[in-house]
């Protein structure tokens, strides 16, 4: 039988204008791996953590991330164990709040200026 799924799955590709620092960035901080690098130094990483996977993408142009919009918003189970985690790395830029929407979040910024939003529902 035929799959009833059309999609899959999706990653965000984001340009940045150095992919090695990037990925040692995310290691460092966020405990992503490596899942693929292309050429050496790299243009193109996917890195992972759990099921999140993000796409880095060598930038040849002058884009800059917005400064007031979330670039990606990840999901957690507990978004409270995951920003003890980031706050003790000190790359938390918004502590948790618990919004009228049903989500509790927080967020942070890459050294490439692309705001991570983590959070959890509350609304079980």
């Amino acid at each position: 039988m035929a799959n009833s799924k059309t999609f899959s799955h999706c990653s965000p590709i984001f340009p940045v204008p150095n992919v090695e620092e990037t990925i040692a960035w995310y290691e460092a901080n966020l405990g992503f791996q490596i899942d693929f690098k292309w050429e050496d130094p790299a243009t193109y990483a996917v890195l992972s953590r759990d099921e999140i996977k993000i796409h880095f993408s060598q930038r040849d142009d002058d884009f800059t991330p917005s400064a007031v919009h979330t670039a990606l918003y990840i999901f957690t189970y507990d978004v409270d164990q995951v920003f003890e985690e980031f706050k003790a790395k000190g790359v938390v830029t918004r502590a948790p709040e618990t919004h009228e929407y049903g989500m509790r979040d927080f967020d942070l910024t890459d050294p490439n200026g692309f705001r991570l939003t983590f959070g959890q529902s509350v609304n079980h």
